[in-house]
C-alpha cells in the first residue's frame, strides 16, 4: 500500500502527543524525534485504501493481508472488523470475503514492541538512582531505594517513564529494530 500512514503512539510513554504521519513506513529506531526513537509500548496505524472494483466483484473469494515485517506484535482491523494477532512470519491475516469494498476501506493495525527501547531511552537522561554492578548475569543492581521514591516525591529526571530494580542497558546500549516496517500489501487468496 502506497501512501503515508496516521500514527498515534501513547504520550503516557514517551510518545508524541499528536498523531504522526509517516510518509513511509520506517523503524522506529531511526526516527529523528526521541519520543518515538526510544519508544516502546504499542503505536496504532491507519491507513484508508481503495480496492479496484473488479477485484472485488466476486464476493465469495477471501483476500490476504499481508505486513510485510512487523517488530514485533501486531492486532489487524479491517473496516471495524477484528481479525486477530499476528505475533510471528508470515505477518498475514485473512481478509473474510465481502468485507473489502471499492473505497474508503479502514485499515487499522496496533503494534506493540519490546520494553528495551524505553529503557535505553531513559538511559539518556541524568540518572537519579544508584546501581552497583550485577554478580549473576550482568547488568547494574539497584544500590537502595532512592529517597525520592521511598518518600513519594516526584523523580528528580523528569524524562524518565520507568523504574526498575536491575538495569541491563547504558545509554549506549543498541536499540532494537521496532514497528511496523511492511512493505503491506493486500493480495487476493486464491
Amino acid at each position: 500500500m502506497k501512501g503515508a500512514w496516521k500514527v498515534q503512539f501513547d504520550a503516557a510513554w514517551g510518545g508524541p502527543v499528536m498523531p504522526v504521519v509517516f510518509a513511509e513506513l520506517s523503524d522506529w529506531t531511526i526516527n529523528a524525534e526521541t519520543g518515538i526513537k526510544y519508544f516502546s509500548g504499542t503505536a496504532v496505524y491507519k491507513k484508508t485504501f481503495a480496492v479496484p472494483a473488479s477485484q472485488i466483484a466476486n464476493k465469495n473469494l477471501p483476500f490476504l493481508l499481508d505486513l510485510g515485517m512487523v517488530k514485533h506484535i501486531a492486532r489487524v482491523k479491517v473496516n471495524n472488523t477484528d481479525l486477530g494477532v499476528i505475533w510471528t512470519a508470515p505477518w498475514q491475516v485473512k481478509i473474510p470475503a465481502g468485507l473489502l469494498k471499492a473505497s474508503g476501506n479502514q485499515l487499522e493495525i496496533e503494534v506493540t514492541d519490546v520494553w528495551a527501547n524505553r529503557l535505553i531511552g531513559d538511559e539518556q537522561e541524568l540518572a537519579d538512582c544508584e546501581w552497583i554492578p550485577g554478580y549473576i548475569s550482568g547488568g547494574f543492581s539497584l544500590k537502595e531505594f532512592p529517597d525520592w521514591f521511598l518518600n513519594k516525591q516526584p523523580r528528580p529526571s523528569k524524562g524518565r517513564y520507568c523504574f526498575t530494580t536491575w538495569n541491563y542497558f547504558t545509554k549506549d546500549s543498541p536499540l532494537i529494530s521496532s514497528g511496523l516496517l511492511g512493505p503491506v500489501r493486500i493480495m487476493q487468496e486464491e
